[in-house]
């Protein structure tokens, strides 16, 4: 089978028939994603018949079920951004405005109940948006770092000597860790709740022992973090990324 192969199939919810996007790619488990927009993908180990996904997909039915009517309950999805003064932004779930001011030089200030930005160009909202950019990331560094150290000392028995920490803007995905032990945060984590940042920072650091979403996995992370669900649908309901939800299957 090319490695490449993508197809759409169409999956029976009872009430309605989804379809489904399915495709093939080098890896050892079968990937379940429901979408904030309740669409659904899946991607299988090159080798994988269409009818081995198709049963896979059938007994997932009621998981499916249950994630697409949890993404209902936030549809529509928030407006872009727009960068100009009295707009609200989030830091550590937080809602501030945003005042965007001409100055000779670039900068940003959190004070007063407001986003401050300063720039040569206020007439220009991508100035303003690389500006506020650069500050979340600066602020992202700092407080990660801070609180990856912090869960570390309560639970020493997660550290690891290949663990290393990254930060970067990611579209789709909070925190992601990889085989090799590096763990990678989403810039836009900065701008939910501290308590949120901290699950889903014990969330990776779990995955350094278990890189799946077994039961074991689960039995972790609730040692560490009892209210790890109350955590996550905290996360999960702010109006700030489409972050779907993954089923790592066999």
């Amino acid at each position: 089978m090319d490695k490449q192969f993508r197809t759409t199939v169409e999956l029976d919810l009872g009430r309605e028939r989804i379809p489904v996007e399915l495709s093939f790619g080098e890896r050892k488990r079968l990937t379940l994603s429901v979408h904030p927009d309740r669409s659904i993908t899946a991607i299988a180990p090159v080798g994988r018949s269409v009818e081995e996904v198709m049963a896979h997909l059938n007994r997932r039915r009621t998981w499916i079920v249950r994630q697409r009517n949890h993404f209902e309950k936030y549809l529509p999805a928030p407006e872009p951004r727009r960068y100009v003064s009295g707009e609200t932004h989030y830091y550590l779930g937080r809602q501030y405005r945003l005042k965007v001011r001409s100055a000779d030089r670039t900068g940003v200030k959190l004070s007063g109940g407001y986003l401050h930005v300063w720039t040569p160009t206020p007439d220009k909202p991508k100035k303003s948006e690389a500006a506020l950019s650069d500050w979340y990331r600066e602020r992202a560094e700092a407080v990660f770092h801070a609180r990856m150290e912090r869960l570390l000392e309560a639970a020493p028995a997660l550290k690891s000597e290949s663990l290393r920490l990254r930060v970067r803007s990611m579209r789709k995905n909070w925190g992601t860790c990889s085989p090799s032990g590096t763990i990678t945060l989403n810039t836009h984590l900065i701008k939910v709740p501290s308590h949120c940042i901290d699950y889903v920072i014990a969330h990776e650091l779990c995955h350094l022992k278990f890189h799946n979403h077994s039961p074991a996995f689960y039995r972790l992370l609730s040692r560490y973090i009892p209210d790890w669900k109350t955590r996550k649908e905290r996360l999960e309901a702010m109006p700030i990324l489409a972050v779907p939800h993954t089923d790592g299957a066999r």
